[in-house]
């Protein structure tokens, strides 16, 4: 009987927006208690916990082929970073088999983790990509992946800033996959990153803008959406929930960087609401109109309840349910000096190409 009556609370707090959300400002509350206390352990990231070995195996090669395809690379070399590894660091180990010297992973958390099933993880990948050269001791372990560093309890945003504060020009590779949303500041984080590329470095982002189940499935997938900018701070502060930066958000930040000749962008569209993923990625202006149009209904349905931040925002935007981000570093010439050069941007309704005098060449 107490098993239903909990079940039955629990659907009736799912279905209500309110209530829901109520509950997550408790839980953010006591997540907050915890990193007081200096516990940054989380089950947060924890991706291959439930996976088979073949499921771990192919969500590796996955994303490595992804940051490949979409950020228009044919290796990997010199200095890498990958923000928000979660628990493992297979694609780590495969940017140094592809050529990075090192990978700096740098995570604000530490996602809990089986040791026993990590060995296996990554004797599998070694048997497939030949990485016996990349482990620190006997048997694979966290703790002894050779070039490989580990930075948790870093948050991204404070990390990039202080290097780039130092000077910055560290990496030719900054990569993330679903970790930008979970950042307290991206945007800031965004423009530390730029300046911690060296000349011609690239940063490659695979940004997931939808709810992470926050409300959804129960609810309609734009319902994080509905409060107040205050009270979602409550919500999500401790916890690195998502943080609703938005495509708006992030186009405005790298024009700023375009604008200042530090960068060239290209923007690859990867989920859109009431369509769900688009394979491949596709940039804005590939997207066919039908599939805009029943996007942009989707959003329109349910835009009567967007907090008053959001009300301003063009449904195609709101439309844009996950990105992928690809930005290339200026070359190292003196940006205070006009140049005129051809970059390609991306129009807040169709994706144009725009001119622009810049120093750096359009990413492929």
């Amino acid at each position: 009987m107490e098993h239903v009556c909990k079940r039955i609370l629990r659907e009736f707090v799912a279905h209500s927006p309110w209530l829901r959300a109520a509950w997550l400002a408790m839980t953010d509350v006591r997540q907050g208690y915890r990193m007081r206390a200096g516990d940054i352990e989380t089950s947060s990231g924890a991706t291959h916990a439930e996976f088979s070995l073949n499921q771990s195996l192919d969500y590796i090669e996955g994303v490595f082929a992804d940051y490949k395809r979409y950020g228009g690379l044919d290796r990997f070399h010199g200095v890498g970073a990958e923000i928000g590894p979660g628990d493992n660091a297979g694609v780590a180990l495969l940017m140094r088999r592809d050529g990075c010297e090192r990978v700096d992973l740098v995570d604000r958390y530490f996602s809990r983790r089986d040791p026993d099933k990590q060995r296996l993880i990554y004797e599998a990948l070694s048997k497939r990509h030949q990485l016996d050269a990349l482990k620190g001791e006997v048997s694979w372990s966290d703790q002894a992946l050779i070039g490989i560093s580990a930075k948790v309890g870093h948050a991204a945003e404070l990390f990039f800033e202080t290097l780039a504060r130092s000077g910055g020009g560290a990496y030719d590779f900054i990569v993330s996959r679903a970790v930008m949303e979970h950042l307290y500041d991206p945007l800031s984080a965004l423009e530390s990153m730029t300046l911690c590329l060296k000349a011609g470095g690239r940063m490659i982002h695979n940004v997931d803008l939808r709810d992470h189940g926050l409300f959804s499935p129960a609810l309609h997938q734009l319902t994080f959406l509905r409060f107040p900018r205050s009270f979602y701070r409550l919500m999500t502060h401790h916890s690195g929930r998502p943080n609703r930066i938005l495509l708006h958000d992030y186009r405005e930040a790298l024009e700023r960087l375009r604008e200042k000749c530090l960068i060239t962008y290209r923007v690859y569209v990867t989920h859109l609401v009431g369509v769900g993923e688009l394979k491949p990625h596709l940039d804005p202006a590939d997207i066919p109109p039908a599939t805009w149009r029943k996007a942009e209904e989707a959003v329109d349905k349910y835009r009567c309840h967007v907090s008053r931040e959001f009300r301003e925002v063009s449904s195609r935007d709101l439309a844009v349910a996950g990105l992928f981000i690809v930005v290339q570093a200026g070359d190292g010439l003196d940006r205070s000096q006009p140049c005129s050069a051809h970059v390609l941007g991306v129009d807040e309704a169709r994706g144009t190409e725009r001119e622009s005098v810049c120093a750096a060449s359009t990413v492929n």
